[in-house]
């Protein structure tokens, strides 16, 4: 009996020993788990926190983007607005020689002009209006220079020359403005068959006339070339087209000898005033109509193929740099502007 109650208590010390044990050990695993719970909520509260931070960079960022942006697109506006463009409306604010070269005109070096010879009021007085109505020829379309090309000309093909350019021309003006017109292909920069540019605005001034003779009707004459340049291309965007920028070519007769004019009595131009009012007036529309169409209107000590009627024009279209095509669609802007300023 003794036996087994001495048994029965080493069974109970042991147990209560194995229950102080397990008690332990999950006091010691709940306490672990309570740790690692707080830990895990406190690096989620972290993460939390450090996305936020991070969102909030990500927005400060993007406003500063925007606002990047913004003034950028401000800054543009305001120096496009700074541009000056020579418009009917805003022309006689430029008050000097020197602002009209600035805006208006480009003066060769060896040509005099003085502020008298670019009257703009008196300019803008000159009637270029014209009887567009008749069934007679009312322009004169030629090419002083018939071989001027383009960059991609095709050797042998007049219709990739200036006078295919000055072919489309006439048919706009026949087909979409109903203006008769006499388009004249004489090569007056060829003699014996060979290119010769000397001499060809003697050549054209004698075929010029007989065309005029034989059509009186002719108020408008219009010499039609390509510049010839290096290193540039004078291309602008109208209507979603790469188009050719033109400009307008003026001869005033009298060379600049170091400040001091010096007439050239050989080539007078009864029709100066009017010529320099017409292609200022072509100008003006066109800035209107077309900004950044025209170049500046450039002035030489010539007279050229001017003096053929009042109303004649100059006009270079493009460059060598240039392609026939982006010629050819300036043509459309070209006969709109024309048709504008004389009807």
């Amino acid at each position: 009996m003794l036996l087994y109650q001495g048994f029965c208590e080493i069974i109970n010390n042991f147990n209560i020993k194995l229950w102080a044990r397990i008690k332990n050990k999950f006091i010691f695993i709940f306490t672990l788990l309570v740790i690692i719970l707080i830990l895990k909520l406190l690096f989620s509260v972290y993460l939390s926190e450090k996305q936020g931070y991070e969102s909030i960079d990500e927005e400060i960022k993007f406003l500063e983007e925007k606002t990047l942006e913004i003034n950028s697109k401000s800054e543009k506006k305001e120096q496009s607005s700074d541009i000056f463009i020579p418009t009917f409306k805003n022309i006689n604010s430029i008050g000097n020689l020197e602002e009209l070269q600035k805006y208006v005109y480009t003066i060769d070096s060896t040509a005099y002009v003085s502020a008298a010879d670019l009257d703009i009021e008196k300019l803008l007085n000159v009637d270029c209006s014209a009887d567009l109505n008749s069934e007679n020829p009312k322009i004169l379309i030629f090419h002083t220079h018939s071989q001027e090309a383009f960059s991609d000309s095709r050797e042998g093909y007049t219709e990739d020359t200036i006078i295919g350019v000055g072919r489309k021309l006439a048919e706009i003006l026949a087909d979409d403005y109903k203006i008769n017109v006499v388009h004249d292909v004489g090569e007056y920069d060829i003699v014996n068959g060979k290119s010769a540019r000397t001499g060809s605005y003697e050549n054209m001034e004698n075929g010029g006339r007989k065309i005029l003779e034989k059509y009186p009707s002719v108020e408008i004459a219009i010499d039609l070339h390509r510049d010839g340049v290096e290193g540039k291309k004078f291309v602008t965007e109208i209507n979603g087209k790469d188009t050719a920028q033109i400009m307008f070519f003026n001869g005033i007769t009298k060379l600049n000898k170091n400040g001091v004019s010096e007439e050239l009595p050989e080539l007078l131009n009864p029709y100066l005033t009017e010529n320099l009012g017409f292609s200022l007036q072509m100008f003006l529309t066109a800035n209107e109509k077309y900004p950044d169409f025209c170049r500046k209107n450039y002035i030489k000590p010539y007279r050229y193929s001017l003096h053929l009627r009042p109303k004649s024009l100059l006009i270079e279209v493009g460059a060598n740099t240039n392609t026939v095509e982006e010629a050819k669609n300036a043509m459309y802007p070209l006969a709109d502007i024309l048709y504008d300023v004389v009807k």
